[in-house]
């Protein structure tokens, strides 16, 4: 089996995309693999202006709370990658998009990875059909490999 080259991590943040993150961080550790440490800020959380009383524009003519949410994502992002990515080469990347699976193919579509890292929630039923599964539409729509994790919920 050939070792990966480039792997790309996208992360929420939640419990479960930390897993998938560490997971990651531990396949590039092994095959000296490049990185791409990735959030997503979706653009369909933030109300347009016009809905919104005298908010300030101070981030790209979004608003204030995108571009804290931007920050934020950012600061995060390098905690995690100071964490879990010492002596790998890993690239921080925050992203707005329309959605978060958008987002996902969007970024594989540039960095051109062999492999995306991606955590499910497991998710079933009704949340599923309402919140749709980000990990699902990467693994259909991506041109590398997937690897799917999952949180181990058993006590």
């Amino acid at each position: 089996m050939e070792p990966y080259r480039r792997i790309l991590l996208p992360t929420d943040f939640s419990p479960a995309s930390r897993i998938g993150v560490a997971r990651g961080a531990e396949l590039a550790r092994h095959d000296g693999a490049e990185v791409l440490v990735l959030f997503i800020v979706e653009k369909s959380f933030f109300a347009p202006l016009a809905m919104v009383h005298q908010a300030p524009v101070t981030f790209g003519g979004e608003g204030d709370l995108l571009g804290e949410t931007v920050e934020d994502g950012e600061k995060r992002l390098k905690a995690l990658v100071d964490e879990l990515f010492a002596g790998v080469a890993c690239t921080p990347r925050v992203v707005v998009a329309a959605s978060a699976a958008g987002g996902i193919l969007d970024e594989a579509d540039k960095f051109h990875p062999d492999l995306i890292v991606i955590a499910s929630q497991g998710r079933s039923g009704i949340d599923r059909l309402l919140l749709g599964s980000v990990a699902e539409k990467v693994v259909r729509h991506a041109t590398c490999e997937v690897l799917v994790v999952r949180e181990n919920k058993k006590a």
